[in-house]
């Protein structure tokens, strides 16, 4: 399947701020499952944008702005062509992973962030976890049941921050909880297993806004590297579009960073998939464009009247409509 994924985000402050800067995991990443074909990123005000890959292989892209701004602006498009070639996952009958690992597996036992070893993750985990001798895909499936039984996908309840010990108290959660719990309890059975950030493809009315979306893989001695959707217990298929992978999510982020000044932050963020009628392109092709946005060598004595951005003029016909 091939998608057109846009995920666009702005900062506004109540103040202007005089420092910015920004860490970016928004590209899409070319693996066995995916193919990408265009990233194009765009980013106001102005500013020249770096990149790197981390120790994941997930493509990072910073900058800084130095001058005085009250906005920061962030679109990045991508076209991906899917074609992912998943095991059936209750045919793993692979046993759980040996205590020697190779080394790089390791990172993904440890319970830190927003994945802490407690009492009620060791609780939930007795609750959920068959037994000792069953194989790894029904103890994978019989997890994921636990996670859809048991707890209510709900927004709101709780935050970017939360932790396990949060989606255990409340009961409900989004997405990167149903995460962050698989991993916690796939971890106490000693299977290694990573954080996936990416998009999910869902058909909607009209330009309906979608949402990011975040799942799991475990690792099975015969296969690698396998996906499971937590969420929606279910194997993943060509509607997934992977963006990075990471211990949790606070390694693989869409954005994180720092600002100096006295101001009050407030986040808008949508994103829109659509399956492209487009022709894939034969080698990746990536392009960096600016955003318009003004900024000040000193701060201004009151806060200027500025052009409605692009994102601003369409939220504000969505309000209207």
């Amino acid at each position: 399947m091939l998608l057109d994924v846009e995920h666009r985000f702005a900062f506004e402050y109540d103040a202007y701020i005089s420092e910015s800067f920004m860490e970016l995991r928004l590209q899409p990443k070319t693996t066995s499952d995916q193919t990408v074909s265009s990233f194009v990123l765009a980013v106001g005000p102005p500013t020249r944008v770096h990149r790197y890959v981390d120790w994941q292989d997930n493509v990072t892209h910073h900058f800084t702005i130095t001058r005085f701004h009250d906005r920061i602006e962030v679109s990045s498009r991508s076209l991906v062509d899917t074609h992912p070639t998943v095991p059936p996952i209750a045919s793993l009958a692979d046993g759980v992973p040996p205590r020697d690992l190779p080394y790089p597996l390791l990172d993904f036992l440890t319970f830190d962030g927003p994945v802490p070893l407690t009492p009620a993750l060791r609780a939930a985990h007795k609750v959920a976890a068959p037994p000792r001798d069953t194989p790894l895909g029904p103890l994978v499936q019989a997890l994921g049941h636990h996670l859809a039984s048991r707890f209510e996908y709900q927004r709101d309840v709780t935050k970017y921050d939360s932790t396990t010990e949060d989606f255990l108290r409340i009961g409900a959660g989004v997405c990167q909880d149903f995460a962050h719990l698989m991993l916690g309890l796939l971890r106490l059975s000693q299977v290694p297993c990573r954080y996936v950030s990416g998009y999910l493809h869902v058909e909607r009315k009209g330009r309906e806004p979608s949402q990011s979306h975040a799942w799991i893989e475990f690792w099975a001695p015969s296969h690698g590297w396998v996906p499971f959707d937590p969420t929606h217990e279910r194997a993943i298929d060509e509607r997934y579009v992977v963006v990075g992978h990471g211990r949790h999510y606070d390694d693989v982020a869409p954005n994180k960073g720092i600002f100096r000044g006295a101001a009050r932050e407030t986040l808008r963020a949508e994103v829109r998939t659509v399956v492209s009628a487009a022709k894939p392109l034969s080698q990746l092709a990536t392009e960096t464009r600016p955003i318009p946005l003004e900024t000040f060598r000193e701060p201004p004595t009151r806060r200027a009247e500025r052009a409605v951005s692009p994102l601003e003029d369409e939220q504000q016909q969505q309000q209207q409509q």
